[in-house]
């Protein structure tokens, strides 16, 4: 849900006049080893739903989160709904020591880890340093790396217990204003991929390659990533398939797609129709059916599916209603590998506020279904999602505008079947 970060201008906007002091924890100085303590945001998981799947029992929140359900609000003086600290979960993925995911505080922009041992409960791990955002996850078998940015520049952190972390230090992300929004595990190592420039106006894609996670070299740049950013990346075709858009901020062109053999070096798939009007957010390799790229339509108002066995030739998904409703904004976020084929996910919503997660299922990427709507996904958002044995873990943040508590979901056993 790397594309999320585009929307911080509207975040800043909304807190400029609710200001509240942010956690003060330093990286693994809180929380249990994979077990979150019981804390006052928690929200309760429904025994049963209508889709099967079930919100997070406990989330650990970060000092100072307060709800309306602990019947003590704790506001910023602005109106009565307002929790003292905002927490968003941005990326997640499984790893060597469980469940991990991270996102960010919006008090003051600071960057945030959880860790679960279920995909229930999740223990608080740590809050980072200010104007640290950070927007993905992925991992190996020693290690996790997230991505984000550090101020205006782009920034990774290591961790091998998903508690304490590490910030790379590393001259591949020398120089601003840049953005990381994306990685994937790949040969044993990571590949990054972000953007040279702003929120704003236009940019210029950019992508990063480790062996490790703890050594970076940024591929060499061409014009085939001009006017462009990137926003998922998988392994998969030639080796590697990055996903974007082109255009400014303002005036989006064309979705984009780049393959590469080695991470360094870089091609863009030409322009074609299938391209056109559609935005794409994330990228998948899928077992049973190959690439599978997910976004929505220009307009926001139908969400679209891609498809490739090679990463270079694509086609898209027959247009279905279940991807759209009459005045209602779609956004899909994120698309992974479930146990029976693919899980994307996202929120619909007509405003700012009362969002409504949605998860759509398919077994070969051309036919699809809904998830059931239920409380379990009222007033919420998902943004991104990863495989976790028989199950989908997926997680979002729920009670916007005023309210954003982080918040996960757990699917049923082999979802998608």
């Amino acid at each position: 849900m790397a594309a999320r970060l585009a929307i911080l201008p509207a975040f800043g906007l909304l807190l400029s006049a609710c200001a509240g002091p942010g956690p003060t924890d330093t990286p693994g100085s809180t929380g249990s080893p994979g077990v979150a303590a019981a804390s006052p945001g928690s929200s309760a998981a429904s025994a049963a739903t209508t889709s099967g799947w079930t919100r997070a029992a406990n989330i650990e929140q970060p000092a100072g989160f307060m709800t309306a359900q602990t019947g003590v609000v704790v506001t910023r003086g602005c109106a009565p709904c307002h929790p003292a600290v905002d927490t968003l979960m941005t990326g997640v993925t499984a790893g060597p020591a469980g469940l991990v995911t991270v996102g960010w505080i919006l008090q003051d922009f600071s960057g945030a880890s959880w860790r679960s041992s279920d995909g229930s409960n999740w223990a608080f791990t740590g809050g980072f340093p200010a104007q640290t955002l950070l927007a993905a996850v992925a991992a190996n078998d020693q290690r996790y790396v997230a991505v984000g940015r550090d101020g205006a520049g782009a920034t990774a952190w290591t961790s091998t217990d998903g508690a304490a972390w590490h910030k790379v230090s590393s001259p591949a992300f020398a120089g601003s204003p840049l953005r990381l929004t994306s990685i994937t595990a790949w040969h044993g190592g990571f590949v990054a991929g972000g953007y040279v420039g702003t929120e704003f106006f236009s940019a210029d894609a950019a992508m990063w390659v480790s062996p490790d996670g703890l050594t970076w070299r940024r591929a060499l740049d061409s014009a085939d990533f001009h006017g462009a950013r990137v926003w998922g990346v998988a392994a998969g075709g030639p080796g590697l398939v990055a996903v974007g858009q082109t255009g400014p901020a303002d005036d989006l062109g064309p979705a984009a797609v780049w393959t590469s053999a080695d991470g360094l070096s870089w091609t863009r798939v030409p322009d074609g129709p299938v391209f056109q009007a559609g935005r794409m957010r994330a990228i998948a390799s899928i077992p049973s059916i190959g690439l599978v790229a997910v976004g929505e339509d220009l307009a926001g108002d139908t969400g679209i599916v891609w498809l490739s066995k090679d990463g270079r030739t694509w086609t898209r998904s027959p247009a279905d209603p279940i991807f759209g409703r009459s005045g209602i904004q779609v956004r899909i976020y994120t698309v992974t590998a479930g146990p029976n084929g693919a899980i994307a996910a996202g929120t619909l919503d007509s405003g700012v506020q009362y969002g409504e997660a949605a998860v759509w299922t398919s077994s070969d990427g051309l036919a699809w279904k809904r998830a059931p709507d239920g409380p379990e996904f009222l007033d919420n958002e998902v943004t991104a999602a990863t495989r976790w044995n028989d199950r989908v873990v997926a997680v979002g943040d729920r009670g916007a505008p005023d309210a954003y508590q982080a918040t996960a979901w757990l699917s049923p056993s082999g979802v998608g079947r």
